[in-house]
């Protein structure tokens, strides 16, 4: 797993009034002295990623863990000096004398108004954290050396209460100076990304299908199965925030980890197993409040590692010479050590390291005692522990910095190490006599290339990019020994330097395809086994900007064209299936109000509801001669019944082209419908004469009796209505992606109103965001979810309903259940005439 210095990797780690004055003394936990609204919700190309830049003041329990006053991870207050972040972010607990806590930040540029500082006493890592499963327990404590001061732009965060959960469908804050996008800048200012909790199966589902499946007993799983929305790297160990019903922030979870960055999970099995995405994983507070709660009462005290080597910072002289400490191999060092030697070599050189003696209390992931090698910008080379002689290491810069450090027991005799100044033309071959780490595009070859490599080569290269640059690896001769698996001799290219993600292995005399890295770095390396040599291979490697890569569909626009069937297949398939797209829906935004334009006819059971050529509602095609709307739309309209049109095959209101228009024979509304509390609130409208189903007219799925669509998953809200409140109708077709909210939650938004949240309800939207929602004109629309197996079917689960006002923060949309009336639909209707078709 990459330590905390790393700075990229393909793995990342990842609304209130003025209060008075003397909460500013007593403050209580996770409230706000001041309500700060994000900037701006209507910027959506904003991103932590997905997300929205925050005003200063916004999360005053968000804190900075910094290096040498550089942020490296996030960490949330929850008493005056107690912190809480990552385990993950403090593998090496020797920092944290270079390590402080910043409160107030903001801007990571300038110190502002209400910053406040303190360095950390020591650090607590949960007892089960393992850094083989970092993903689970993945928390810390922070005891800071003095305590903040509170006030409107520092306080803590609510620790949750024994036994309270936040379950899936809640949507929750999680707050960072992360990545914009993966691979991507980092910013300076904060940001914030509302993000749904899913529920264990479905989190365990998407979990499942990475190449090394993930368990564990504290995991939390947040996000969109499509993806857009993500906590990234330098997020890690910040909050994920959840509001109680009583409006106080508590924190849910800790940011810790995700395969890649806002990338969807949808289809996993189908994706090669370095694209795969998975949902934000976060330590789950609950399952480890108890230990939270007995240490920062204990208050335990750690041995301070106040004491040095005798040599500090020391400059290693010329461009050779040796290396020995404590002094000589008979002589132990002592506990509470911290050395630190730099090494500067001539501009253009790299520098070889030699070991000829080693040893350092052994540790299976040197935690205790070791010897860590950082290249320039402080990359983490390797860091080392135990008995065995390390492999020689070749760094492609002129300077390196070696850090020894030793807790308080147990020890060893140390190291002894030469070093010296090499010039680069000894780069082809470096990798099989020693680590090479490179940081320089160029060329990479086997052994004694062109000739026969060696049997029993192993050579390994590191190479490291630019930020925001990634790696192509491109061969331009290959001839290894072949194998079916690649077992016997081998090139094999990892993203990780742990060797955990591989992303291709070739062997054989067909020169293999350029690879391409998702990161800033790349981990190539070369084995040979006991028999058969060959010429090996040579390959070339440069770096690319991620700007520059294409980001392209699946499918073309041309491809598609290809794929259009003519009208007669398209009848013959829409009379036996019901729920498919004619084009291929997209999401730009990912995220009507707040919403996008659809690509147009990709939603073709979409009808518009008209009175004499005046979009009124929304409606959705279930047969030829059936729509299904809201039955509030004919509210005080009975008098213009004879004027009642339905108009399908529309993408844009004021086109003609593909238009079916037709008037209605009879309209049926539900018995059960109450214009007050708008409890069962659809509607059936039987046309005059049949539909004819083709490209831009099919009907939608009906969902399965009484199948409850459940809470985080994501479906689709599609009208014309207004994209803002109080503002008139729009021309082209928008769509919405929503996540399903908790029945109850939904219910509690609305409690102080008429209309109640019933069971024959569905809720959905972003109530902690403004400006995401159906609105006027979209009543009575569907709302679609995809089928489970991603098969590309949709089934209406919903129809447009009501809400309070449009888009307005704590107010999600309400929809009509429609798995409760599937009885009634097809009762009242002749089912011959009917053929409903279910997912």
């Amino acid at each position: 797993m990459p330590d905390k210095e790393q700075a990229v990797q393909n793995v990342s780690f990842y609304a209130f009034s003025f209060r008075p004055l003397w909460l500013l003394h007593n403050p209580k936990c996770g409230q706000k002295v001041q309500e700060a609204k994000p900037w701006s919700y209507l910027n959506l190309f904003t991103r932590i990623v997905g997300g929205n830049q925050v005003k200063q003041g916004s999360h005053p329990w968000q804190v900075s863990l910094k290096l040498r006053q550089k942020h490296f991870c996030g960490g949330t207050i929850v008493s005056a000096q107690w912190v809480v972040t990552a385990a993950h972010c403090i593998l090496d607990r020797n920092l944290v004398q270079y390590m402080n806590v910043t409160a107030g930040e903001h801007d990571l540029r300038i110190r502002e108004n209400g910053e406040q500082t303190l360095p950390v006493k020591y650090v607590i890592k949960h007892p089960n954290f393992d850094p083989r499963r970092p993903m689970n327990y993945d928390v810390a404590l922070l005891k800071l050396d003095g305590a903040f001061t509170f006030s409107s732009s520092v306080l803590p965060a609510c620790l949750p209460d024994p036994g309270e959960k936040f379950e899936a469908g809640y949507i929750c804050t999680a707050c960072g100076w992360g990545r914009l996008n993966e691979n991507g800048v980092l910013p300076q200012v904060l940001y914030e990304v509302n993000l749904p909790i899913l529920n264990s199966k479905e989190c365990s589902r998407a979990l499942s299908t990475l190449k090394k499946p993930i368990q564990g007993d504290t995991i939390m799983c947040a996000g969109f199965p499509d993806g857009g929305k993500d906590a990234c790297q330098g997020d890690s160990g910040g909050p994920l925030l959840c509001r109680r019903k009583h409006g106080a922030w508590t924190l849910a979870g800790v940011i810790s980890w995700g395969m890649g960055c806002a990338r969807g999970w949808i289809s996993n099995e189908k994706k090669k197993h370095y694209n795969r995405g998975s949902p934000g994983i976060f330590t789950d507070l609950s399952a480890v409040l108890p230990w939270i709660q007995e240490n920062m009462s204990a208050d335990l005290k750690m041995k301070s590692s106040t004491a040095f080597c005798s040599i500090q910072d020391g400059k290693l002289p010329d461009s050779e010479g040796q290396l020995h400490f404590p002094g000589s191999p008979n002589q132990f060092y002592q506990n509470h050590q911290l050395c630190v030697w730099t090494l500067f070599v001539p501009e253009g050189n790299y520098i070889l390291l030699h070991f000829s003696h080693f040893d350092i209390e052994p540790e299976r992931f040197c935690d205790y005692d070791s010897l860590s090698v950082y290249s320039k910008d402080d990359r983490l080379v390797g860091k080392f522990c135990g008995r065995d002689l390390p492999l020689p290491i070749l760094i492609g810069s002129n300077s390196i910095r070696l850090k020894f450090v030793s807790d308080n027991k147990d020890y060893g005799t140390g190291f002894s190490m030469t070093y010296k100044a090499l010039t680069p033309n000894i780069l082809p071959d470096s990798g099989c006599d020693s680590l090479a780490v490179l940081f320089e595009e160029g060329v990479l070859q086997s052994m004694h290339y062109p000739e026969r490599y060696s049997n029993m080569a192993d050579c390994q290269w590191i190479i490291c990019a630019p930020e925001d640059h990634v790696i192509k690896l491109t061969y331009q001769s290959f001839e290894v020994e072949e194998s079916e698996d690649c077992s016997y001799d081998a090139v094999t290219v990892y993203e990780d330097v742990g060797k955990e993600e591989e992303i291709a292995k070739s062997c054989g005399f067909a020169l293999p395809a350029p690879v391409l890295s998702s990161s800033a770095v790349m981990l190539v390396v070369f084995h040979s086994d006991e028999t058969e040599t060959f010429g090996g291979f040579r390959a070339t490697i440069s770096f690319v900007r991620v700007t520059d890569l294409e980001t392209l569909d699946s499918t073309s626009e041309e491809e598609f064209e290809d794929m259009d069937m003519t009208e007669e297949e398209i009848q013959v398939t829409t009379d036996g299936i019901c729920g498919v797209p004619s084009n291929q829906p997209r999401f730009i935004f990912s995220r009507i109000i707040g919403g996008e334009v659809a690509v147009p006819y990709s939603w073709p059971w979409q009808v518009s509801v008209q009175i004499s050529d005046e979009h009124i509602c929304g409606g959705a095609v279930l047969a030829k001669e059936w729509v299904v709307t809201a039955a509030h739309c004919f509210n005080s309209k009975e008098l213009y019944r004879d004027l009642w049109m339905v108009v399908t095959g529309l993408h844009d209101l004021t086109e003609q082209e593909y238009r079916q228009k037709r008037s209605v024979k009879q309209y049926i509304i539900h018995p059960s419908f109450n214009k007050t509390t708008m409890d069962s609130d659809i509607a059936l409208l039987q046309l005059a004469e049949p539909l004819e189903f083709n490209r831009f007219v099919r009907p939608v799925c009906l969902p399965a009796k009484e199948e409850a669509v459940q809470p985080s998953r994501v479906c689709v809200v599609t009208g014309w209505g207004a994209h803002e409140e109080d503002r008139e109708k729009g021309k082209k077709l928008h769509q919405l992606e929503v996540p399903i909210l908790v029945l109850d939650t939904c219910q509690s938004y609305y409690m102080n109103l008429p209309s109640k949240v019933t069971q024959r309800m569905i809720c959905a939207g972003f109530p902690l965001e403004e400006g995401k929602d159906s609105c006027t004109g979209d009543s009575g629309g569907p709302l679609v979810c995809p089928s489970e197996d991603n098969s590309g079917f949709y089934a209406l689960h919903g129809i447009t309903s009501w809400g309070l006002g449009c888009g307005r923060k704590s107010y999600p949309g309400v929809y009509t259940n429609v798995g409760a009336f599937v009885d009634w639909i097809k009762q009242s209707v002749n089912s011959s005439d009917l053929p409903i078709f279910m997912v």
